[in-house]
């Protein structure tokens, strides 16, 4: 009877030939892959969309918070010039991409990115205050409601009223009260 003897070397050729992959299996491997990188490649514009919405809406959330506490902390009988209680008197704010301020009178509105306007609802409610959101005609001297308009724009000179339709203009309406004497 014969013994078959191993032989390193014999072993080695063997394991040589069964290491690796094989065609199939890469193929495979780089089908799933390519899946993978399409998949996500294809989300990448939503996730980019999504991204310049959420920053918009940070720095508009920014600008409102920011116009609503000037008011807030203005002079009750005169807003300090901060709202327009007349129609024609328009102030606007003019803000960065980050929502932060720019100064109107030294001329450097180059990062222009929001403009902002601020304004009560109604211009009788310097006199007799605003009208308490019920059914009822009564009004709260201490109460105004203010509006803070954001538009996304770098015209100086937009028109809050008449906006064109590929400009949208956000509005945002707040009762501020009168908390000091």
């Amino acid at each position: 009877m014969k013994t078959q003897i191993n032989h390193p070397a014999h072993s080695n050729v063997v394991a040589l030939r069964n290491a690796g992959f094989s065609l199939v299996e890469v193929v495979l491997a780089v089908g799933i892959m390519a899946l993978g990188v399409v998949t996500i490649l294809g989300l990448l514009p939503h996730g980019m969309e999504m991204s310049r919405k959420t920053a918009n809406e940070q720095a508009e959330t920014r600008i409102v918070d920011q116009l609503i506490g000037e008011v807030q902390a203005a002079d009750w009988t005169t807003m300090s010039g901060i709202v327009s209680a007349a129609s024609s008197n328009v102030i606007l704010k003019y803000f960065d991409d980050q929502g932060l301020e720019l100064g109107a009178g030294n001329g450097n509105l180059d990062n222009l990115v929001y403009l902002a306007r601020v304004r009560l609802v109604d211009q009788n409610e310097i006199g007799r205050g605003a009208r308490l959101p019920s059914n009822s005609n009564l009004t709260n001297p201490f109460l105004r409601r203010v509006q803070v308009e954001v538009a996304v724009t770098q015209d100086q000179q937009f028109n809050f009223d008449q906006p064109p339709p590929a400009i949208p203009v956000k509005r945002f309406t707040q009762l501020i009260a009168k908390t000091r004497k």
